[in-house]
């Protein structure tokens, strides 16, 4: 296969990332593997025994506002529960037009009743007991290590996967989460370095669009959602306050993903309304930003497929598609494709 396929790559002027990006890469995760993560297998399992011992008392709790005990992990006895026995407000159906108990769905009902908050402390518990602590202590090899493994060519985009077990998932953010980071550790003599590119996929659209007011607020180092809520609410960067910022932020990462004024408002819980007034704001402000941004989806509609800045394809089939909710699914990996393909190069 190998004639057909280098034949294949000249053609789609490919070769030149296979040579020097793909496969250069291998070894490095050949490496990788090979060489594994240690894991402080002592602190996992006592961590597992404090996270049932928690769970246990949750439950209690639970079945206690509930009026009786109930298997909680099963969605059906738990909407018995939350809108028939307890009538909680529908807020949302399933495709099948049943009340939805999602996580979304039990955020906006916290307030409603007590059980709420027990049921989501719940499930994130329950997912670090079941996902990281009982999952990963059987693939801790006899070196002490975990070997996971990392898939090169799994991502449309190019990015990286890795997988038994997924070592690029793991919450950072919540407390419980770098509980579950504790458990890796550095051999002794060594030492962990954390290393990340700022806003690289902003920086990248910066780049491809040429955007003035993008440009600049990456040229003169100032922090970009702050720069970016001082232009689309028009105030001096000093007076940008911690909301706008969150804003801004919202506004600036929903659009690599191709998030519309309905995924906006959803996000930052305002009226559509509102959420449409910050985006025309936005695009008011870097309408280079949108020129780009429509230049990609119109020439990924005649080609078939995305180009990242080093040639990486994706085809999308999906902006042929029948199907209006399918079209626009397409638009939105076609947006983002070229942005999240070229960091993934990079990285």
């Amino acid at each position: 296969l190998a004639g057909v396929l280098v034949d294949k790559l000249d053609e789609n002027d490919e070769r030149q990332l296979f040579d020097d990006v793909e496969m250069p890469l291998v070894s490095v995760l050949a490496g990788m593997e090979a060489r594994g993560g240690l894991i402080d297998r002592d602190y996992l399992e006592e961590l597992g025994g404090d996270l049932r011992s928690q769970l246990a008392d949750l439950e209690v709790a639970i079945h206690q506002e509930a009026g009786g005990p109930f298997n909680i992990n099963s969605t059906l006895q738990l909407r018995e529960v939350l809108y028939d026995r307890l009538e909680l407000p529908v807020l949302k159906k399933t495709s099948k037009g049943a009340p939805s108990t999602d996580a979304s769905v039990l955020k906006k009902l916290s307030t409603a009743h007590p059980i709420v908050e027990h049921l989501l402390r719940y499930r994130e518990l329950e997912k670090l007991r079941s996902t990281y602590v009982d999952g990963y202590l059987p693939l801790i090899a006899p070196d002490g290590r975990i070997h996971t493994s990392f898939n090169q060519i799994a991502a449309a985009t190019g990015r990286l996967s890795s997988d038994n077990p997924n070592l690029q998932n793991i919450p950072v953010r919540s407390e419980t989460g770098r509980l579950i980071r504790r458990a890796f550790i550095p051999e002794d003599g060594w030492t962990f370095l954390v290393a990340d590119y700022s806003q690289i996929e902003l920086r990248i659209l910066a780049h491809l669009s040429g955007d003035p007011g993008l440009l600049e607020a990456f040229t003169s180092e100032q922090d970009i959602h702050t720069a970016t809520a001082a232009r689309v609410f028009e105030r001096e960067l000093e007076d940008v306050s911690q909301e706008l910022r969150g804003r801004a932020k919202a506004i600036n990462f929903g659009l690599l993903y191709g998030m519309e004024a309905f995924g906006l408002a959803d996000r930052l819980e305002i009226s559509r309304d509102e959420a449409t007034e910050h985006i025309d704001a936005y695009f008011a402000q870097f309408p280079d930003v949108r020129e780009f941004m429509d230049s990609v989806v119109v020439e990924a509609k005649r080609l078939g497929y995305t180009e990242t800045m080093f040639g990486r394809r994706r085809y999308l089939p999906e902006l042929k598609s029948d199907n209006f909710r399918i079209r626009q699914m397409g638009e939105r990996m076609a947006l983002n494709a070229p942005i999240q393909g070229a960091a993934a190069d990079i990285i």
